[in-house]
C-alpha cells in the first residue's frame, strides 16, 4: 500500500513539473523556430489554466529577448523565408484578427433573437468598428514600427492543432497566433488568441 502511495506522490509531482507556461513556452518556440538561448522576458495568459472544456478564450503575449547573433539569424531567415511579412500589419488584416465583423454581426443576430433593440452604437454594448479596432490595437504589446510578422491559424485547438501560415486575411479568424520580429529591440513578439 506504502508502494502504491509513494508510486502516485511521484507521478504527480512529475507531472507536475510542466507548467503550463513551460508548455505555452514549448509550443511557441517551436512553432516560430525560436533559439532556445533566446530568453522569455514576458509572459501573461488567461485562463492560466485548463478548464473543463481546455483553455476558452485563451490569450497569450510571450516576448523573447535575442542575442545579435540570434536575431540576425531569425531576421535572415524570416526575410528569406516567404512567410513573414513586413510591418506595419495592414489595417484590413488587424481587422480580421479582431474580428471586427464577426463581432458586429453576432451583436445584430442576438438583438433579433431576443427582440431588444440595439443599443445605440458607440455606447459599452455596441461599440463601433473604429473602438474595437483600437481596443484589439491596444491589445498588441508593443508593436514594432518596422520588422516582420507571421500570421498562423488552426481553426480549433491553437496551441496543438496544426497550423496554416496566412500571408493575408479575407475573413475574420477564430484563432491566431500572431509573431513579430522587432529589429530595433532584438525581440520576438507572440500574440496568441482565441475566440472559442
Amino acid at each position: 500500500m506504502r508502494l502504491l502511495l509513494l508510486t502516485a506522490v511521484l507521478c504527480c509531482v512529475v507531472l507536475a513539473g510542466c507548467t503550463i507556461r513551460q508548455s505555452d513556452e514549448r509550443v511557441l518556440r517551436r512553432e516560430f523556430d525560436i533559439p532556445k538561448t533566446a530568453t522569455a522576458v514576458t509572459y501573461q495568459a488567461t485562463p492560466s489554466e485548463s478548464g473543463w472544456f481546455g483553455r476558452e478564450g485563451l490569450k497569450i503575449t510571450m516576448v523573447f529577448q535575442l542575442s545579435d547573433a540570434d536575431f540576425t539569424v531569425m531576421a535572415r531567415a524570416a526575410a528569406d523565408s516567404g512567410k513573414w511579412r513586413r510591418l506595419p500589419i495592414p489595417e484590413g488584416v488587424l481587422r480580421h484578427l479582431a474580428g471586427i465583423r464577426t463581432a458586429k454581426q453576432s451583436r445584430i443576430r442576438i438583438a433579433q433573437e431576443s427582440g431588444q433593440a440595439l443599443p445605440p452604437e458607440g455606447s459599452v454594448y455596441n461599440s463601433t468598428e473604429e473602438q474595437l479596432l483600437e481596443r484589439f490595437k491596444q491589445s498588441i504589446p508593443s508593436r514594432p514600427r518596422t520588422g516582420w510578422y507571421q500570421i498562423r491559424t488552426a481553426g480549433t485547438d491553437i496551441m496543438h492543432a496544426p497550423k496554416t501560415v496566412r500571408p493575408t486575411l479575407d475573413k475574420d479568424v477564430n484563432d491566431f497566433m500572431l509573431a513579430m520580429l522587432d529589429p530595433e529591440h532584438h525581440r520576438v513578439i507572440v500574440r496568441v488568441s482565441t475566440n472559442y
